[in-house]
């Protein structure tokens, strides 16, 4: 059995940049949520935990996950804020995640 999930964090400690929706859309939601937790991930090396998380939420939303779900990967003892920034950017319009939809 393929692990969607593990391919798709693989994809995303890889990306430079967001993939777009027409570049994703034909993968499956496990793949999606992964693509989200690995981007994410080498995104907080970048950028730190709480940007990461919230365009974490930007992409979820984007690529129409269910928040919930997603959000789990972001909640953390230690940083019980992690999570409501991930919320922050689910919510938020993702008016600067879809330019690269354009």
């Amino acid at each position: 059995m393929k692990n969607h999930f593990g391919d798709g964090i693989l994809a995303g400690l890889q990306a430079s940049t967001p993939q777009s929706m027409s570049d994703i859309r034909h993968y499956c939601d496990d793949y999606r949520r992964g693509y989200v937790c690995g981007y994410a991930h080498q995104r907080a090396s970048q950028r730190g935990r709480q940007q990461a998380a919230f365009e974490a939420g930007q992409l979820c939303r984007r690529y129409g996950l269910m928040r919930d779900i997603v959000a789990e990967f972001f909640t953390d003892v230690s940083n019980p804020s992690l999570v409501a920034w991930f919320y922050a950017g689910y919510d938020q319009s993702s008016q600067v995640v879809s330019r690269n939809d354009a």
